[in-house]
């Protein structure tokens, strides 16, 4: 198996805060109507690396996709090979994010 990996700095934190405040959102609203926990959230803003089913979770309230959430753009890959919202929760796909470079 050959593994690959891109650096390619997160964009959640900022991408959050944006959707948040079109949405009217707070911590306490967002982690209401996702289940995703407050501390968690707050974590997200402050740069770590989210957990991908919660991601998922988030994503899906806001109506964006997973890659538009962490990245801050659409992803361009062709639409047979992307990773679809139901197959991470169905388990057909497991996803590890990792922060590969830090912030400077």
């Amino acid at each position: 198996m050959i593994g690959l990996i891109m650096e390619i700095e997160l964009k959640i934190k900022d991408v959050l805060k944006d959707l948040m405040k079109k949405r009217g959102e707070t911590l306490l609203s967002l982690s209401q109507h996702t289940g995703v926990p407050k501390s968690t959230i707050a974590d997200w803003m402050t740069n770590r690396t989210p957990n991908p089913i919660q991601a998922v979770k988030i994503a899906k309230y806001f109506g964006v996709s997973l890659h538009f959430l962490l990245f801050g753009c659409e992803d361009t890959q062709d639409a047979e090979n992307k990773i679809s919202f139901d197959g991470i929760l169905d388990g057909r796909f497991e996803i590890d994010i990792r922060r590969v470079k830090k912030n400077e």
